[in-house]
């Protein structure tokens, strides 16, 4: 198969999302959506694809070295570009709609899928599946603040282990006091160059910060004694970090300020941040840099707002990768997703099968969540189900049950079963699952 037909099937695949994914996506999208309408983020959908000659400021300013944007030419002649990104595309939207006539700050969540290519030359398409926040029109550090804390209370309401999560978060610099920042930071390593690996003599041409967290021990000896961004924030800057940490401490949401945190290429400057999982807490604050899974990530895109707008704007905005926090949870956990029912519902015979499906209504109705398996005859697969999806309870309905309006109520693990009036199924699971 030619190599252009492997990277779209790839692409394909990578956009579906089977049942087991698609509930644990709708899960986290559930918890996401319900603080973030409680801090008054509005939901806001945004096209899959954009006019390239909008984004061409973002091109040209160097946003998109870290993530390539992927340009499709169309037959017409006319190029679109794949969203790049959730955020990017709430602010095209926010200057498209002139949302700027509603009160500020506005504040909106987002879902949806980004493409990218991570090297100009390779044809692979990179998808992922995104969902997060963005705050417009408010220049204080309350929005990335309530950002990371929306973030971080989501992770928590999806079941997440949150001993071993931590915010990570870094002040690079704003346009005022970046600039002698690197200026320092390129004096010292332009006199060690030649100590350094290849690959960070390669980076220190264009992305010199990525030298701070080459494993190379060469590289570790030369960058122990390199200028620290902090050390050049201007009195804007400063203040700014110093409000953002006193509100974290606030809402007791753990962080490490580290100064080897850098985005260079990204559309996220000025402040950023990125909420980790690792084992190993004290081995992250140790090494810093790029230790950790990293589950979601955000902070200031002022700068790429105003490329993008033609016009100052204050936005800030957090990310979820929900790939991410999927493979974190899979590794720890097994199975996640599917909510494993506490009833389950088994017949014998057509009688009871048609009967079953009433049962099942009833059952909503009354707010018991039950699966079944009315494709099946044999009364002993329907039973093995109910034990692989652990199941506390399994209700039997043979002929004799739906003639009799009766039905079998059996526990699971001991085997103890008891038989009554179905009109009273309902107020008997809810008494026996309190228990």
């Amino acid at each position: 198969m030619p190599k252009t037909k492997l990277v779209l099937k790839e692409l394909i695949a990578n956009l579906d999302s089977v049942p087991q994914y698609e509930q644990f996506l709708e899960k986290l999208r559930k918890s996401l959506r319900s603080l973030a309408e409680f801090y008054g983020f509005e939901p806001m959908a945004t096209a899959p694809f954009e006019d390239v000659r909008v984004f061409y400021p973002l091109m040209k300013a160097g946003f998109f070295e870290e993530r390539i944007p992927v340009i499709c030419k169309m037959r017409t002649g006319s190029e679109v570009l794949l969203r790049p990104s959730g955020a990017l595309g709430a602010v095209r939207a926010y200057t498209t709609h002139k949302l700027s006539e509603l009160p500020s700050p506005l504040k909106v969540s987002f879902s949806g899928d980004s493409f990218f290519q991570a090297q100009k030359r390779d044809e692979k398409i990179t998808s992922l599946k995104e969902c997060g926040l963005v705050m417009i029109g408010e220049e204080g550090p309350v929005a990335e603040a309530e950002i990371i804390q929306v973030i971080w209370k989501s992770l928590g309401g999806i079941g997440m282990d949150m001993k071993n999560l931590q915010v990570r978060l870094n002040a690079t610099g704003c346009q005022i006091c970046r600039p002698y920042f690197r200026s320092a930071f390129g004096t010292y390593f332009r006199s060690r160059a030649q100590r350094l690996c290849k690959n960070c003599k390669r980076f220190f041409k264009r992305t010199p910060t990525k030298i701070l967290v080459c494993e190379d021990e060469k590289c570790k000896i030369v960058s122990r004694s390199a200028p620290p961004v902090l050390d050049f924030l201007c009195a804007l800057c400063k203040k700014h970090l110093k409000g953002l940490l006193e509100f974290l401490d606030e809402v007791s949401v753990p962080y490490f300020l580290d100064p080897k945190l850098f985005r260079e290429g990204s559309w996220f400057n000025s402040f950023i941040f990125e909420v980790v999982a690792v084992k190993d807490l004290n081995e992250l604050n140790k090494n810093g840099g790029d230790a950790g899974w990293v589950l979601a990530e955000g902070g200031l895109l002022s700068r790429a707002a105003e490329a993008l707008s033609g016009k100052k704007l204050d936005v800030a905005a957090g990310v979820i990768s929900l790939e991410a926090v999927y493979g974190l949870l899979s590794a720890e956990s097994g199975l996640v997703g599917i909510e494993k029912p506490k009833v389950f519902l088994a017949h014998l015979g057509e009688l009871a099968k048609r009967r079953g499906l009433f049962l099942l209504e009833g059952l909503r109705a009354g707010g018991i969540e039950v699966r079944e398996s009315l494709g099946r005859d044999a009364i002993k697969s329907q039973l093995k189900v109910a034990e692989r999806l652990e199941a506390e309870i399994a209700l039997i309905l043979g002929q004799k049950e739906a003639l009799d309006n009766t039905i079998i109520v059996r526990e699971v693990a001991s085997g103890a079963q008891e038989t009554i009036p179905q009109e009273k199924l309902v107020e008997f699971l809810k008494k026996k699952l309190k228990k």
